[in-house]
């Protein structure tokens, strides 16, 4: 009585480590995807799960069938042969009958396991939970037949090859979620150390079933799986999310290239619809109508030239000494009708006794004219835009800002990057290439840019330009 009650306790123990490992890692986001990814990604990666899921499972029927035939033959073709090994093994040759039940239960019970997770692979069930059904699947062959040796008081002895086989068809197979590899084999692990010992269950017959060489071995293995895992899925997320900035950006530049085009086809077609005499004649209007549809083309156009010269190519500069407010001043005389438009107040802190900067004009024009027009496109109507600049060593800082909207947070991450665009982008003309030049400019001068926002709070542009020393 005092040996099941201590079997007992045991036992509820054991259960209460697995359910505190089981909620840790359910905090950590295995068993369940990562709300840091996109939602286009974490679709993909469910559905390269799934269907990876189905092929490791039916490559693994065949080798379990294999398994079960040459262990089969052993214990019931060639029994004196099976008796010899135990001997040989255990020294113990009473212990066949007991080791006979446990390889015969075994492969019952794996077998309906692994024909339950094809059959819940082909349900809705299934398609939905597959992280579920790989630890089915790896569990089936590491953990459960040291379950079932616990019951025969023949605890495994580190699993022989069988862990070896079925970590590395799961990283060979499904290199995706390592983080679900690693609680997969921990699953095996922690049972192998954790559980035998509360059992009492750590030698068969006067021999340690722990082996110090298998510990380091395994310990290896699942570590480059589980690594190799990693870099593929990472390369694998980088390829995908390149692919789906691709199609936003097509997307993006046939919609813009469009617009113009149908605008001008229209206002040919009404024309064509008025000849006479085969002669047309256009009003003033018209054709300024044409040569901004035109001119909006060319703009497109040679944004995608320069995104791809300040790629491929580093830039040109042709520095020379520059006055910043001298510079700001051209920018907002160039800008003030559409500053007018949009009820824009400018508030230009940048006096004229700042130290000369050693810039090329050319580009830095284009940075302040993008940070401006960026400001206004991605804001309503009357807000304030402040230009600032303060000298700190031999570098002049110099900031824009707004009292707009703000930039949430996931964007301000890849607000440089080529192609971002903003939340309200679709309503706004443009390829989003006017920050990616900014950054690539300020960059060729060798000073930073960056960011700061709140959401209803405004934004402010912060970058660094060399003065000129003396």
């Amino acid at each position: 009585m005092k040996g099941m009650a201590a079997q007992t306790k045991a036992w509820n123990s054991i259960v209460k480590l697995w359910h505190s490992i089981v909620l840790f890692w359910q905090k950590q986001g295995v068993l369940r995807q990562q709300s840091s990814e996109s939602a286009d990604y974490l679709a993909w990666q469910n559905r390269f799960l799934a269907n990876r899921l189905r092929l490791c499972l039916w490559v693994a029927v065949p080798c379990f069938i294999t398994i079960v035939m040459v262990t089969s033959y052993e214990l019931f073709i060639d029994p004196q042969r099976f008796n010899a090994e135990i001997l040989k093994h255990f020294g113990n040759p009473n212990l066949a009958d007991r080791v006979r039940h446990l390889v015969v239960i075994s492969n019952v019970v794996i077998g309906s396991l692994l024909a339950s997770c094809l059959l819940l692979r082909q349900t809705q069930w299934g398609q939905r939970h597959p992280a579920v059904l790989f630890l089915g699947f790896s569990w089936s062959m590491t953990l459960v037949p040291q379950i079932i040796g616990t019951h025969f008081r023949l605890p495994e002895a580190g699993g022989g090859g069988i862990w070896f086989l079925v970590f590395l068809a799961q990283a060979t197979l499904i290199p995706v979620r390592w983080r679900l590899h690693l609680f997969s084999q921990l699953g095996a692990f922690v049972y192998y150390v954790g559980v035998n010992p509360l059992l009492g269950l750590t030698t068969i017959e006067g021999k340690s079933i722990y082996n110090s060489g298998m510990f380091i071995y395994l310990f290896w293995f699942c570590f480059i799986c589980d690594l190799a895992v990693y870099l593929y899925e990472r390369l694998q997320r980088a390829e995908f999310e390149s692919r789906r900035e691709l199609r936003v950006f097509l997307h993006s530049i046939s919609h813009d290239l469009k617009t113009p085009v149908m605008g001008t086809s229209i206002v040919l077609q009404n024309l064509l619809k008025k000849t006479t005499d085969d002669r047309v004649t256009v009003d003033k209007t018209v054709l300024e109508r044409l040569l901004q549809g035109s001119d909006r083309q060319l703009s497109l156009i040679n944004a995608l030239l320069e995104a791809h010269e300040a790629e491929v190519h580093e830039l040109v500069l042709h520095r020379q000494s520059v006055q910043l407010s001298e510079l700001v001043n051209a920018v907002l005389t160039d800008l003030k009708p559409t500053l007018i438009k949009n009820q824009i107040t400018v508030d230009n802190q940048i006096g004229d006794r700042l130290p000369a900067l050693n810039a090329d004009p050319t580009q830095l024009w284009r940075v302040y004219s993008n940070l401006i027009t960026n400001a206004i496109k991605h804001n309503p109507h009357g807000i304030t835009v402040i230009l600032g600049a303060e000298v700190k060593g031999n570098w002049l800082h110099c900031f824009v800002q707004d009292n707009g909207l703000g930039i949430p947070s996931h964007q301000r991450e890849r607000l440089f990057e080529l192609y971002a665009r903003g939340s309200r982008a679709r309503y706004m003309p443009g390829l989003g290439l006017g920050l990616y030049l900014c950054r690539q400019i300020v960059a060729a001068h060798g000073g930073e840019i960056y960011v700061t926002s709140a959401p209803q709070l405004g934004t402010t542009f912060w970058f660094t330009l060399p003065l000129i020393r003396d």
